[in-house]
């Protein structure tokens, strides 16, 4: 399990405006808004090795069909290639992170989103309206998670021209505006849809949440 640290991602101004926005909010709807930020989300261990496999494998290819190379000789062209290639990845971590698929780094930082709303127990609130603002900010990415009530009053579509905008503000390095944009961008409909109740619980921090992979 994921524990919260103190990554200094946001400055301390940074997270208390984000905070009092997230606040303003909870005054006037029963919803539980949590804002999680982490710098990457996953380590990526095993996509060097997996990148070189494949380039070994292309190379192979090549060798067994264009040329004349002996069993021997291209078994140690391809332990030649998947060593250079591995090392070359591995020292060059930022470059290779970059030449990475988008849609890849997105499911590796969906499946993170996904894991902190179960491990943050975002799905055990009395009133099950919890949503999480979640971004990663190496991959570039951003997810809205709502639990069972907001799912079934709000479609997902609803969500993607909030997120579509916030990532352009991530991408601008405008991460806490581009959070106060996306929390103000929300509200009226969370406030229509769920009202402040009697007796209303704040049952979830309203800190901004930064993990650690």
């Amino acid at each position: 399990c994921s524990k919260s640290t103190i990554l200094m991602i946001l400055n301390k101004t940074e997270k208390e405006l984000i905070s009092k926005e997230i606040e303003t909010l909870e005054k006037a709807s029963s919803v539980e808004l949590v804002a999680v930020i982490t710098q990457r989300s996953g380590d990526y261990k095993l996509a060097s090795p997996m990148y070189s496999i494949f380039l070994v494998f292309c190379s192979s290819l090549y060798f067994a069909l264009f040329t004349d190379k002996s069993t021997f000789e291209l078994v140690q062209i391809q332990l030649l290639i998947f060593i250079g290639f591995y090392l070359f990845f591995e020292y060059f971590k930022d470059f290779f992170f970059s030449i990475l698929p988008k849609s890849y780094k997105y499911q590796i930082a969906s499946t993170n989103a996904n894991k902190q709303f179960y491990n943050l127990k975002l799905d055990q609130t009395k009133t099950k309206q919890a949503i999480m603002f979640f971004v990663s900010l190496d991959e570039k990415y951003v997810e809205i998670i709502c639990d069972e009530k907001i799912s079934k009053e709000i479609p997902d579509i609803h969500w993607r021209f909030i997120i579509d905008e916030f990532i352009n503000d991530v991408k601008l390095n405008q991460l806490s505006s581009g959070y106060i944009k996306a929390i103000n961008a929300c509200s009226m409909i969370l406030i229509e849809k769920f009202p402040i109740e009697k007796n209303d619980e704040n049952e979830l921090p309203n800190e901004v949440i930064e993990i650690k992979s």
